[in-house]
C-alpha cells in the first residue's frame, strides 16, 4: 500500500519562497578582521603612553586582538630597586594587566643587576605577562 501526500498549492509556493529566505538569514555574519596593538614605552614616558582611558578604549575595540604594553629604552630601568620593580607591578602594571585578557606584555626590563631576584614573585609576574627581565645580561660569559 502506498500512501501519496498532496500539499496545497499556496503552501508549496510559500515554501519555495521562504525557505531560501530563510537559509540565507542563518549564515553566520562576517567578523571584522582584528589586528594586535603594539604601545612602546620607557622609562620617561610610560605613565604617558600607557594612559588607562586609552588603553580601555583599545580593549573595547572589537577590531584589536591583543593590546601589547612593550618595554625599550636600554638603560632606562636600571636605577629600579627591589622595592620600585614590587611597586611598578602593583600600582601600574597589575590594574593594566587585569583590565581585560587583551592585554599582555613585551619587552625588556634592564633592572639594576640582582634587584629583580630579590622580588621573586613580582620577578615571575612579569614573565608570566611576556615581558623579560635583565635579557642582555643572560648571553654574557
Amino acid at each position: 500500500m502506498k500512501y501519496k501526500k498532496t500539499l496545497p498549492y499556496k503552501l508549496k509556493l510559500t515554501a519555495a519562497i521562504g525557505l531560501p529566505l530563510l537559509l540565507g538569514a542563518c549564515q553566520e555574519k562576517q567578523e571584522p578582521e582584528q589586528h594586535d596593538v603594539e604601545i612602546e614605552f620607557d622609562g620617561t614616558n610610560v605613565d604617558k603612553k600607557l594612559d588607562m582611558k586609552v588603553l580601555q578604549e583599545l580593549v573595547n575595540d572589537k577590531t584589536v586582538r591583543y593590546v601589547y604594553m612593550t618595554a625599550t629604552g636600554t638603560g632606562q630601568w636600571d636605577g629600579c630597586i627591589a622595592r620600585n620593580v614590587s611597586e611598578m607591578r602593583k600600582n601600574f602594571f597589575q590594574p593594566r594587566i587585569d583590565m581585560s585578557p587583551k592585554m599582555r606584555g613585551r619587552g625588556d626590563f634592564d633592572f639594576k643587576l640582582g634587584e629583580a631576584s630579590k622580588v621573586p614573585d613580582d620577578s615571575l609576574w612579569y614573565v608570566k605577562q611576556g615581558w623579560t627581565i635583565n635579557k642582555k645580561y643572560q648571553n654574557q660569559k
